[in-house]
């Protein structure tokens, strides 16, 4: 009984932490300089499609992909707003294909 209580708190903890995470993506990124570095582009690339190694922002964008797509970025700061529509915007014009990729995996409706 003990390590079931214990097991639900670290999980619970684990759960806030993720979502406070979530919650923080893409709000401090200055997504005009990563969107001119086109090495650091076709790494968030490579590791939204699973096909690199993510490290946490590229996991932090992993995170917002769906809600972005799927829940019109519901709860979203006015940051996060504008600079998922730059990130969009960027991939639907330079990288169409991947960008295309990422709405298959991502897109639930």
């Amino acid at each position: 009984m003990k390590s079931t209580v214990v097991v639900l708190v670290v999980l619970a903890s684990l759960a806030a932490t993720v979502s406070a995470q979530a919650s923080m993506a893409l709000e401090n990124v200055d997504v005009d300089n990563v969107l001119k570095n086109e090495k650091l582009v076709k790494r968030y690339i490579d590791c939204t499609l699973e096909r690199g190694r993510c490290e946490q922002n590229g996991r932090d964008l992993k995170v917002m992909i769906p809600r972005v797509l799927n829940e019109g970025c519901s709860g979203c700061t006015p940051k996060q707003v504008e600079n998922s529509n730059r990130i969009i915007n960027f991939m639907k014009t330079n990288h169409p294909g991947d960008w295309a990729a990422i709405e298959t995996k991502y897109k639930t409706g």
